[in-house]
């Protein structure tokens, strides 16, 4: 009697399509590298002509730093409208201020491709801007330093944080809010504490000054209210007399200038290192 075996099927087709499904994979992965190629030059032409009309806007010796948000660049770019683009210019000299920071968060920006890569771009529509102006702690420490001569020699290493507006005003006061959730706060006003390091009696001493800011004229005024000072011996409140002498050298106003693109300012902040003033502003034209 004859046994009959079944064949082994041919294994050539199943190579042919490994080979074609590695092929597909490998053409994929280079179209993907393409495109996310083309996203990043594509941005970087459309970040440089933003920048030189925010520039031409802020009145900038150099063109700010320009991030576009929002997923794919290039679908974006295609529909001409920019979910958002963020503008930062650093040591920006305002008035007597010689490092003030700009940032812009601007929403709905538009700016078609077409205009972009043809040089005819003009004005740019942007729906909403949130702008903000930081007065960093260098130029704090100047506008102190000029009142406190010669109650207060010097006032080094100033620090800016921010602090509940309820240990300002007393310093047993419960705060059950953390320091990051305290300055992510804005208002009309918001605690702050400055810190900087003063000569006492031969000793370097750290000396904080709890405060409120406000504004005021469109500007920034540091109110002062109660003070503290700490070495390696102690940590404690300065005398009220002491207090109602020295507290006054760190009542300042600083002007930063007018708030980016039209801004107008309704709310003040702190922020590590600088205080702050910010607003919004609805329907502007870069460029105009």
């Amino acid at each position: 009697m004859t046994t009959m075996t079944n064949p082994r099927p041919p294994a050539a087709p199943k190579r042919r399509r490994s080979k074609a499904l590695r092929r597909t994979i490998v053409a994929l992965v280079i179209l993907a590298g393409l495109l996310v190629a083309a996203d990043f030059g594509a941005a970087a032409i459309v970040e440089h002509e933003v920048s030189k009309k925010a520039r031409e806007q802020l009145q900038l010796r150099e063109d700010p730093a320009i991030k576009i948000g929002g997923f794919s660049f290039l679908l974006q770019a295609f529909s001409g409208e920019y979910e958002s683009v963020v503008v930062d210019a650093k040591g920006v000299p305002v008035n007597t201020l010689r490092d003030v920071e700009v940032h812009a968060e601007m929403f709905g920006v538009r700016a078609p491709l077409s205009d972009v890569i043809g040089g005819t771009l003009d004005g740019v529509p942007v729906r909403e801007v949130r702008g903000q102006l930081r007065v960093k702690a260098s130029d704090v420490n100047r506008a102190i330093q000029a009142n406190a001569q010669p109650v207060l020699a010097s006032i080094t290493n100033l620090t800016i944080s921010p602090a509940a507006e309820e240990l300002v005003n007393d310093p047993d006061a419960e705060v059950t809010a953390s320091e990051s959730e305290i300055a992510d706060r804005a208002g009309k006003t918001a605690g702050v504490k400055l810190c900087g390091t003063v000569d006492v009696a031969g000793q370097s001493t750290e000396l904080c000054v709890f405060s409120l800011i406000a504004l005021e004229g469109g500007g920034i005024a540091v109110q002062p209210k109660r003070m503290e000072l700490k070495n390696k011996m102690s940590s404690a409140e300065l005398p009220e007399a002491i207090q109602q002498k020295v507290l006054p050298l760190f009542g300042v106003k600083f002007d930063p200038g007018v708030l980016p693109f039209a801004v107008t300012p309704t709310e003040v902040k702190i922020e590590d290192g600088s205080l702050a003033v910010q607003g919004t502003a609805k329907d502007i034209v870069l460029g105009t």
